[in-house]
């Protein structure tokens, strides 16, 4: 089934307000539906590797553990070096996906599993159930990412953008109208391209939906000579706006993004000369209307045939 195909199911729907779905937007009058997309099953595979990452280390703690248990030489020290293993294992792959992905998502994750894992080693005198606990945890990020997903919904009408996330507790939602979009930036990785998915970033005039990648560079000079003490420093920094947005500000990890990102475009394009060709019709209309003559009626057709007898 073509993804384009999602249209209001009579033509009387398109002149009353409308309901997308049980749990969806409400359509104004004369807004018409045009699709409803989710992202794809593979859209947030970036979390589900960091999970599986995880998974590989809570394999390696079950013999890092018992590794440290006969060959450390101290006994009393031994919990605390392997909370200090865990605490490696668990905030290094976290840092590295929050530095790469520009989020704070997986650092209070992990942070937070650590912080339990802590806790129940400390209470119980025991860090043999720690690994345990990592690959729960794991299993558990894997299923809150797909639930996170199925919480992403986007609206593509005839009048605008809607993109709505619904995440447990909270929600959220952005509403774009064409006129509004300047540029309509369009990414796909690797995985997008093998199963045809990606992501579409609609760039309002405000410049909602950019970001800034920064560069800097620093130099420093020091000296000392008693009892005078010299410094100097030197900073530059050049930021470039880069588009980007979060999930819930674009269209993220979308299947058949080419086709999605065609049919958009059409409709900024009609939405924007939709003024200009109303102009039109009035003014054709009114050409009209004044070189009709105006109709008489019976009476003053025979008023005007005595008058000329």
């Amino acid at each position: 089934m073509n993804i384009l195909s999602v249209q209001p199911k009579s033509s009387s729907d398109v002149s009353r307000p409308i309901t997308a779905s049980p749990r969806g937007i409400v359509l104004g009058k004369d807004e018409e539906l045009k699709l409803l997309l989710h992202p794809h099953p593979l859209a947030f595979w970036k979390y589900d590797a960091l999970a599986a990452v995880y998974l590989v280390s809570a394999g390696l703690l079950m013999l890092i553990f018992p590794f440290l248990q006969t060959n450390v030489p101290v006994a009393f020290a031994v919990p605390y070096l392997q909370l200090g293993v865990w605490w490696l294992f668990l905030i290094i792959p976290s840092i590295i996906a929050g530095l790469l992905w520009v989020t704070k998502q997986p650092l209070v994750y992990s942070g937070s599993v650590g912080v339990i894992g802590t806790v129940l080693g400390l209470w119980t005198s025991s860090v043999s159930t720690l690994p345990v606990l990592l690959a729960a945890s794991s299993l558990l990020a894997i299923v809150l990412v797909e639930f996170y997903r199925r919480g992403h919904r986007y609206f593509i009408t005839n009048h605008r953008l809607i993109v709505s996330k619904r995440a447990f507790a909270s929600s959220t939602i952005r509403e774009t109208y064409y006129d509004r979009i300047s540029d309509l930036v369009m990414s796909q990785g690797i995985l997008g391209r093998i199963f045809d998915f990606g992501t579409i970033i609609p760039v309002s005039q405000a410049g909602l939906g950019t970001g800034q990648d920064l560069a800097g560079a620093g130099v420093g000079l020091a000296g000392s000579k008693r009892p005078v003490t010299v410094g100097a420093g030197v900073f530059g920094a050049k930021g470039t706006t880069m588009p980007r947005a979060a999930t819930y500000y674009s269209l993220y990890g979308v299947p058949k993004v080419k086709e999605v990102h065609t049919l958009i475009s059409d409709l900024i394009q009609s939405y924007s000369e939709a003024p200009v060709l109303n102009k039109i019709e009035k003014l054709m209309e009114q050409n009209q209307d004044s070189k009709t003559p105006p109709v008489q009626t019976k009476q003053e057709v025979q008023e005007e045939k005595i008058a000329e007898a």
